[in-house]
């Protein structure tokens, strides 16, 4: 019998698959350890919520770990070793950090509890019904005192834009 592509036993075929299945499974330990250590962003983590462990009363772990409650990441700010130091993510905030959730581009503005939680450079907040951009690294301010500057729609950048420019047209032309 002629084949039209190699023939590859059913044995090589198994151990392609475990190859893939195991290259699968390093990558998902590999990006655990990255969010972990926070070298990456937090729009990158929050892509896949499902690598992360859900969080119960038996978790144990180190501060920086993050876990899944409620539909929502946090990262823990201190070690838990036993079940004295393990609270509910979504009821302590003083005990862990949200990751942001990537269908709020504004999320509500949170009053930083330490550094911790602090908001970074170029953060996006809302916060009394305006839209708001953290000026400063380490922002724990609140919007409209210091460190943050009003956000403005690009669109409606762009018009308020055209409206300065055109009083001054046309006071040439006069």
């Amino acid at each position: 019998m002629t084949y039209l592509t190699p023939k590859t036993s059913i044995a090589a075929l198994n151990a392609e698959q475990q190859r893939a299945a195991d290259a699968q499974a390093v990558a998902e330990i590999m990006f655990v350890q990255a969010a972990t250590a926070e070298q990456l962003d937090e729009q990158t983590i929050i892509k896949f919520p499902s690598l992360f462990v859900e969080w119960d009363e038996n978790w144990r772990g180190k501060a920086g770990d993050i876990v899944q409650d409620e539909g929502n990441l946090y990262r823990s700010i201190h070690d838990v070793t036993d079940a004295g130091q393990n609270t509910k993510p979504s009821e302590t905030p003083a005990m862990w950090t949200r990751i942001g959730n990537p269908l709020e581009e504004f999320p509500e503005w949170v009053q930083p509890l330490g550094a911790h939680d602090a908001y970074s450079k170029g953060a996006k907040v809302s916060h009394n019904s305006e839209k708001w951009t953290s000026d400063v690294d380490s922002n724990v301010w609140e919007p409209g005192v210091y460190g943050w500057t009003k956000y403005v729609e690009p669109e409606a950048a762009a018009e308020l834009a055209e409206e300065a420019v055109e009083p001054e047209e046309s006071s040439a032309e006069e």
